[in-house]
């Protein structure tokens, strides 16, 4: 699995037909709970996000680095976590239509997560859909190793709302037999206002984490305040 996702990443820098990068920046007070992905000593932290994403000849590519600032439980103060998620359409690679009413495309999936002591590896099938009020809708189901836990499956909604008087949202929820993971971002385009040809969106997202398995349980649920710098 491995050689194939670095095949995906290194074929998907080429090629490009779309691409959008922006730079976040957020700020929450109350990591008060008891995960440790994710809480604090203190309860602050501040993460810079630089987030990225390209259409290419035979898929897309989506990544994203997390710069986080807030002393954790074992005492680390700063963490750097990644995820890189190259998808190979099979209607481009093949030559044939697997659109049919509102499914856009089907796709093979794959993802590299990276941490502090931490690498995952999943692979799996995605699909896009055309749904009312969404520019992004997207499944993806992942069979998923990593080093700190048994294999398992993860399933994966991506979404992406269209704009209504400057405002929306968009988020993901990851979804294993151990935990679920959701961050949901509510956002006001200050284009208008700004009169910048880059989008600059002010707003808040809300991290949600439950892990509960074999006994151990932790949980945390936080909004931040967040300013979105795209270009």
């Amino acid at each position: 699995m491995k050689k194939v996702l670095l095949f995906l990443f290194f074929s998907s820098i080429s090629l490009v037909a779309f691409e959008t990068t922006n730079v976040q920046l957020l700020y929450g007070g109350n990591f008060k709970g008891d995960a440790f992905i994710y809480d604090t000593q203190d309860g602050k932290k501040t993460t810079v996000t630089f987030e990225h994403f390209r259409t290419f000849s035979y898929g897309d590519f989506y990544m994203f680095v997390d710069m986080m600032d807030g002393k954790k439980f074992d005492g680390t103060e700063q963490d750097v976590y990644t995820e890189v998620s190259p998808r190979l359409s099979l209607s481009k690679i093949s030559g044939s239509n697997f659109s049919s009413g509102i499914l856009k495309d089907v796709f093979i999936a794959t993802q590299i997560n990276k941490g502090k002591g931490y690498v995952a590896y999943l692979g799996g099938l995605g699909a896009d859909f055309e749904i009312p009020g969404f520019n992004v809708f997207s499944l993806n189901l992942y069979y998923k190793s990593e080093n700190i836990e048994n294999d398992s499956f993860q399933f994966t909604p991506v979404y992406i709302s269209k704009e209504f008087y400057g405002v929306h949202f968009e988020g993901f929820v990851d979804v294993t037999s151990r935990d679920i993971n959701t961050q949901n971002q509510l956002l006001y385009n200050l284009d208008a206002l700004l009169g910048m040809k880059e989008k600059v969106y002010l707003g808040t997202e809300w991290i949600y984490y439950d892990y509960n398995h074999n006994g151990t349980r932790a949980k945390t649920s936080v909004a931040q305040v967040m300013i979105k710098y795209q270009f």
